[in-house]
């Protein structure tokens, strides 16, 4: 589990039949004190997170493409939770 910040969100024209009608958010991860790290990741949505939201990102693979039902499905990271 990976803290991060929700910085956008991402668009595609084209995506994985397993990605369709799914959010997918761009997350900032951060340190403890919550300043901005690392490069930004793409993250599926299961919370309706918003822009500027704490969340927690799981980098797990195989958790992700159980989500989507699709062991095929190019996906790597959700959002496991939202930090209040």
């Amino acid at each position: 589990m990976i803290p991060a910040l929700v910085v956008g969100h991402a668009t595609s024209t084209h995506c994985h039949p397993s990605l369709k009608g799914r959010r997918m958010l761009l997350c900032q991860p951060t340190d403890p004190e919550g300043n901005l790290t690392g490069a930004p990741m793409v993250a599926i949505d299961l919370f309706g997170a918003g822009l500027h939201s704490k969340v927690f990102v799981s980098t797990d693979g195989i958790g992700a493409r159980h989500l989507v039902h699709d062991a095929t499905s190019p996906i790597r990271n959700f959002i496991q939770g939202v930090i209040d």
